[in-house]
C-alpha cells in the first residue's frame, strides 16, 4: 500500500511540475517524460529506504 501511495503523489506531484515548468520556459507539456521522471524518483526513494537506511544496532549485554 505505501509503494501504490507514493507511486500516486510522485506522479501527480511530477506532472504538475513537469506542466508549470513548461509553461515557465513556454514549451509544450510532455506528460511521457514527467511520468518516467516521477517513476524514477519512486524507484529511488524505494532504493534509499530499503539499501540506504542501515538498522538499529542491536544492544550488547553485559551481564555475565
Amino acid at each position: 500500500m505505501k509503494f501504490i501511495v507514493v507511486l500516486f503523489w510522485s506522479l501527480l506531484l511530477s506532472e504538475l511540475g513537469g506542466f508549470v515548468i513548461a509553461k515557465l520556459n513556454n514549451t509544450s507539456f510532455n506528460v511521457a517524460l514527467s511520468a518516467i521522471i516521477g517513476v524514477f524518483v519512486v524507484l529511488c526513494v524505494f532504493g534509499i529506504d530499503k539499501f540506504g537506511i542501515l538498522p538499529d544496532p542491536e544492544a550488547k549485554s553485559s551481564a555475565k
